[in-house]
């Protein structure tokens, strides 16, 4: 078992769970996190009436296995999300307040680390909404995985548990192989045969409405479908995508709640994160301007890179800087870029997340991170654009070079 991940990475990041919830806008662990049950007391649970479970996982996680809990005992509710930051907007849909209102919240992931950051998120909900309250919110101890040795023969546990190295799946060590075989709801997206593994990387092609962009969610292809899937990826459709599901496209003003709870203090002080709530003056708002922040960048970008990739729109960069964390001096995926002019700037912020980065100079595949921008007019007091003295630099910080 000393091999199961290809890989050791350590950098920095705004979240450890990509919810889109980084800086002021992060629930408070320490306030707001759900109770933890261990694996028997979250089983019985599962079999009580007024009680509702949430598969916190990707969509396309929830498609190869799930809980099943008893008939009679709680529902199952699947968010259906492409990636982790449709949770918020899924969990503020009217609908699903109506389905959580006055019930038994559980909520389940693999390990149990995106829970602690959900369940915190639906209860700084609930305290700021008076019409909205649970009974209960929580979470089972150690995920999936713990449940699934705890209850080797399964328990309520349908399928199989995704998993994110080597082993791929977790499967109840006890349970018989035709039990398991019986388990299988999910479908090789070609041919529409029984199957549940992921292999070859193969991904959904169809294009959001919502932002233009392909789906790319990992998507089922059986042994016999491989060369067909390689030669005509195009094709390639997730379950989401062909029922046709679009996220809720309501956020949570979660900074408001903050507020109203008093976590962020008078003086904009947010008391989560220490950070201070930046706001902007209604002459600032959304002011176009020459100078862009672009956010969400890949680790591995240059500044010819993001060049040739505003090049793509006819848009000229004058000057990068790429921004670092006060302390360690290190980049973290941001950087300030200035302009040719304001048309250019305009041309930018309108493709905000359609943009795409080649990570390496010989590389022809493009990285699927969405890029952010913004328009960043200078602060007033604040230096800009730098001064003469200030040298561009091709590689950010992390790879060992320095801002002067």
């Amino acid at each position: 078992g000393k091999h199961k991940f290809r890989t050791f990475t350590l950098r920095k990041v705004e979240e450890l769970v990509g919810y889109g919830l980084e800086n002021v806008k992060a629930p408070s662990l320490n306030r707001h996190s759900g109770k933890h049950l261990e694996a028997p007391d979250y089983h019985k649970q599962m079999q009580q009436k007024d009680t509702v479970i949430i598969d916190v996982r990707n969509a396309y996680e929830s498609d190869i296995g799930h809980f099943q809990p008893p008939k009679g005992g709680a529902t199952l509710l699947d968010p259906k999300m492409r990636t982790s930051q449709d949770f918020p907007n899924w969990l503020n849909a009217p609908e699903t307040k109506e389905q959580l209102k006055d019930k038994t919240v559980m909520m389940y992931c693999t390990g149990g680390i995106r829970c602690e950051r959900a369940t915190a998120l639906l209860n700084q909900i609930t305290e700021a909404e008076e019409d909205f309250q649970t009974k209960d919110v929580v979470m089972v101890r150690g995920g999936i995985e713990r449940y699934l040795k705890t209850f080797p023969q399964g328990g309520f546990w349908k399928g199989k548990n995704y998993l994110f190295d080597k082993r791929m799946e977790q499967v109840p060590s006890h349970k018989a192989e035709e039990s398991l075989q019986a388990d299988v709801e999910s479908v090789c997206c070609v041919c529409h045969t029984p199957h549940a593994q992921y292999r070859g990387q193969h991904k959904c092609a169809k294009i959001l409405p919502s932002s233009g962009l392909p789906c790319a969610v990992p998507v089922i292809v059986c042994d016999s479908c491989q060369d067909r899937a390689t030669q005509e990826p195009n094709s390639l459709e997730c379950p989401l995508c062909k029922e046709g599901y679009q996220t809720p496209d309501t956020a949570p003003d979660l900074v408001g709640q903050k507020r109203k709870l008093g976590i962020i203090v008078k003086g904009g002080k947010d008391l989560v994160t220490g950070q201070k709530v930046y706001q902007k003056s209604s002459t600032e708002e959304d002011r176009p301007s020459r100078r862009l922040f672009c956010g969400k960048l890949p680790l591995t970008v240059t500044a010819s890179s993001l060049r040739q990739a505003f090049g793509t729109l006819d848009a000229k960069i004058e000057t990068i800087q790429w921004i670092v964390d006060h302390d360690t001096r290190a980049f973290y995926g941001s950087a300030f870029c200035q302009m040719a002019s304001l048309e250019d700037a305009k041309k930018v912020e309108t493709a905000s997340g359609a943009i795409q980065i080649v990570r390496w100079k010989n590389q022809k595949s493009k990285s699927n991170k969405r890029i952010r921008v913004t328009y960043a007019p200078p602060r007033e007091k604040e230096t800009w654009p730098p001064p003469v003295s200030y040298r561009e630099t091709e590689y950010p910080p992390i790879w060992g070079g320095n801002i002067t």
